[in-house]
């Protein structure tokens, strides 16, 4: 197991990254409690359901697959949720998928009675190594991608590597820009790895996945901790997001 610390002061927190992570959760969050668990149609159900049964009240809202479920309306229902099932300052929300069930719950966490703890279970390759660590939550407007949003960290991060290899191609190739980009912006190891392993395709890079994650992980917690705010430093890690923005904003979010 490797335990990733993100030194951010009071709101300091770990990143858990092991095989098998999944199925020990409950031995790194506390889930006795009511938990609302956000995810989308297009994670595993096992994945989920895996988690429920941690909980002491598990509340589970399953969201359409796709970056326009990342809206106002479903931040409203996961709201109304919550207060329809009692839900208080001390109670969680758990995000397991990818970087649209997380970034929405995140935002939902941090408003719902001004903020309620909140752990990230990423379950894509892009969630893993960008969007569930750093505390950038937010959902879209029509106008343009992450308009409403704010900045808060999880409680607590679990990674596990296993369940990359249930991942669509698509999906995977979607991450995997993210993690060539920590090596284009300063690890001369990470992107001499992806070359060393480029010749045997994503099999040759899930032998490898422990080193990738661990290398991208410790790169965007050094950034965050520099720059928690997204005022300086932290802007290099939007190295290709600002043009992919504008396309996405482009195409209604379902291009």
């Amino acid at each position: 197991m490797m335990r990733i610390p993100v030194d951010l002061g009071k709101d300091s927190y770990d990143i858990i990254l092991l095989e098998g992570a999944l199925s020990r959760a409950s031995e790194f969050a506390d889930l006795k409690r009511k938990v609302l668990i956000v995810t989308d149609s297009g994670v595993p159900p096992q994945y989920y359901e895996e988690v429920a049964q941690f909980c002491k009240e598990p509340v589970t809202a399953v969201i359409p697959a796709g970056e326009d479920s990342k809206s106002m309306e479903n931040f409203e229902k996961l709201c109304r949720l919550m207060l329809e099932n009692g839900f208080g300052r001390g109670d969680c929300v758990v995000a397991v998928g990818g970087g649209v069930p997380g970034d929405l719950a995140g935002f939902a966490a941090a408003t719902y009675l001004r903020g309620v703890g909140l752990v990230q279970i990423p379950t894509s390759l892009l969630a893993c190594v960008d969007s569930s660590v750093g505390g950038k939550v937010a959902v879209d407007l029509p106008q343009g991608k992450n308009l409403v949003g704010a900045f808060y960290q999880p409680r607590l991060v679990i990674l596990d590597p296993d369940t990359l290899r249930t991942l669509s191609d698509q999906v995977w190739r979607d991450g995997l820009g993210e993690v060539v980009k920590y090596g284009c912006i300063g690890d001369e190891a990470l992107f001499t790895l992806l070359e060393d392993c480029a010749s045997g395709g994503r099999e040759a890079l899930m032998e490898h996945m422990d080193v990738i994650l661990h290398h991208c992980l410790r790169a965007k917690a050094a950034v965050v901790e520099q720059d928690e705010h997204d005022t300086g430093l932290r802007m290099i890690l939007n190295f290709g997001h600002t043009l992919g923005h504008a396309v996405e904003t482009v195409q209604g979010y379902g291009g």
